[in-house]
């Protein structure tokens, strides 16, 4: 295998791998990690980054340290896959072996302007410029979430907790939030919502947002706001399109993988998390299992060993409604109340600090 690994996207699936072969790195491999950020950030945060119930801080922890990886802070702009480079803003960065965990973007499914007038929670960056939005918004200001998916209930909860003088208003384009999850689940939240005072809209599909109001229905109805923010689905980077010529793309635009992670046709370049396709919906504890099950490939692989991957388990869902009370889904069971809080908020925990 080659000597120089670059791993791109230090997220849930990039910081699971590193993990998984920290104590194992030969002497004659280095991994230089692209990263736009100085820390792993915690994504699953996000939202109370945005709503300011957290700062910065407590939705970061450091990167591993080793004398064979080194920590590149760039934005990554293009895969040169004949070239064995990746273009960053800055640097130029060669590669034996890639690793693309670059994660996802806002998918704004070509509702017109919506990329440019809304905010968002879908990155670090973005949560933050959201939160600062917040915080200089007047009292009584309509703020309107475009979403009914985990991310955008949890934000709307946490919201009102944080700002209880805004008026704010959920969009969702089927017909019930949370539209993945049981039935008992959606009344759940959708009562929850409503009591704190949050106006709930499903069957609302967006067509256009402007300057001043937000378009939706066939009968173009309109609805103004002071903040809009965009929670309504992801894509794939766009950065991973370039793989497609060696793959397929599967319904969501991910790239196709085999069960290492490698390209079907073209070797040593490897793609776990939002990017890859799977049978199961993006998500961290998804991208988190990819990356340890790459790592055991690269572990098997310098060790001459076979890789056989276990199958994927994905232990379930769990989502926050402000402080006191939550909802989840573990091993089929449904859980409502206190204890998905309680249980999400030690995953998270045991996430920051016992990665390794």
């Amino acid at each position: 295998m080659g000597k120089e690994i670059v791993l791109l996207g230090a997220g849930y699936g990039g910081i699971s791998f590193l993990y998984t072969v920290l104590s194992h790195i030969p002497s004659d491999v280095h991994i230089h990690v692209i990263d736009r950020l100085s820390a792993h950030t915690i994504k699953p945060e996000f939202y109370a980054l945005a709503s300011g119930s957290l700062n910065e801080n407590k939705v970061m922890a450091p990167f591993p340290q080793h004398p064979r990886i080194t920590y590149i802070q760039d934005e990554v702009e293009e895969i040169q896959v004949y070239n064995h480079k990746v273009i960053g803003k800055s640097t130029e960065t060669h590669f034996d072996q890639l690793i693309v965990a670059l994660g996802s973007v806002d998918n704004y499914f070509n509702v017109p302007w919506a990329e440019e007038y809304t905010h968002s929670i879908q990155s670090f960056a973005k949560a933050m410029k959201t939160r600062k939005a917040v915080d200089n918004l007047p009292e009584d200001s309509r703020v309107v979430i475009i979403g009914g998916g985990l991310s955008a209930v949890e934000f709307a909860a946490d919201l009102r907790e944080q700002h209880p003088t805004l008026r704010i208003t959920l969009l969702e384009r089927s017909n019930q939030v949370l539209p993945t999850l049981p039935e008992r689940i959606q009344q759940f939240v959708r009562t929850y919502l409503e009591d704190s005072d949050i106006e709930v809209k499903t069957n609302v599909g967006v067509t256009l947002i402007d300057d001043k109001n937000i378009h939706y229905s066939f009968e173009n109805k309109c609805m103004p706001y002071r903040l809009c923010v965009w929670a309504a689905g992801i894509k794939p980077h766009p950065v991973s399109h370039a793989l497609l010529a060696y793959s397929n793309a599967d319904r969501l635009n991910r790239v196709v993988v085999k069960e290492n992670y490698e390209l079907p046709y073209y070797e040593n370049i490897f793609v776990v998390g939002d990017c890859a396709s799977s049978e199961f919906a993006p998500s961290a504890q998804l991208s988190n299992i990819q990356g340890k099950q790459l790592g055991q490939y690269f572990l098997d692989s310098w060790q001459n060993k076979q890789f056989v991957p276990e199958p994927i388990k994905l232990k379930g869902v769990l989502g926050y409604l402000g402080k006191k009370t939550g909802f989840g889904m573990v091993n089929n069971n449904i859980l409502l109340g206190k204890i998905p809080n309680v249980v999400k908020s030690g995953v998270l925990w045991m996430h920051k600090h016992h990665m390794g």
